[in-house]
């Protein structure tokens, strides 16, 4: 029995040490970041949706006027088919060869439009990449500066305490980050 006390005294005494500093210790820190809110309210986010937007309308214009083009050799069809119910050699000649030429501008109209679409997309994840990859960036020295445990975004988050938010504070070092990045580049610019 003596010894029972002894071992439990002595293994008292030796966890104790371990025990008494983790009631000192933070909590951990978490923090709730909104990632639509840095695209819509940061330069970088802003600038990049300009630029997509730019290259939409690119797009859009051109796919117009090859439209234009499309509809004034229809409308020509049209006449030719009306005038074709003369049935002159010449009129029915002209009728194949505009058909066929609608046919293929039809069909070049339809792969350019998947181009511009497929480009579109690409070009969308290449700057959404690039944005992001700046975002992680600064994501990770407040992370480590702050002593987070995890920074977490507030999509599928149905309740946070506001002071956790940093996002207007990622905004703010993203568009500082921005400026002084864009500051070098315009030096090197002649």
């Amino acid at each position: 029995m003596r010894n029972l006390k002894s071992l439990f005294l002595v293994h008292f005494f030796i966890i104790i040490p371990f025990i008494i500093p983790s009631y000192g210790t933070d909590v951990a820190k978490i923090a709730i970041l909104d990632t639509q809110k840095i695209l819509d309210e940061s330069i970088i986010g802003k600038k990049m949706k300009s630029e997509l937007k730019k290259i939409g309308a690119d797009y859009s214009a051109d796919l117009e006027a090859k439209e234009k083009e499309f509809q004034k050799l229809q409308n020509e069809l049209n006449t030719l088919s009306s005038l074709n119910k003369n049935s002159s050699v010449e009129n029915t000649k002209e009728f194949d060869k505009k058909t066929g030429m609608l046919e293929i501008k039809f069909y070049d109209l339809k792969q350019l439009e998947k181009k511009y679409h497929n480009d579109f997309r690409k070009e969308e994840i290449k700057r959404f990449n690039y944005t992001n990859k700046i975002i992680q960036e600064i994501l990770d020295e407040i992370g480590k500066k702050e002593g987070y445990l995890f920074i977490k975004n507030t999509r599928g988050t149905l309740y946070f305490a506001e002071d956790i938010d940093i996002t207007d504070n990622v905004i703010k070092l993203l568009d500082s980050r921005y400026k002084k990045d864009e500051g070098k580049d315009n030096k090197k610019k002649p």
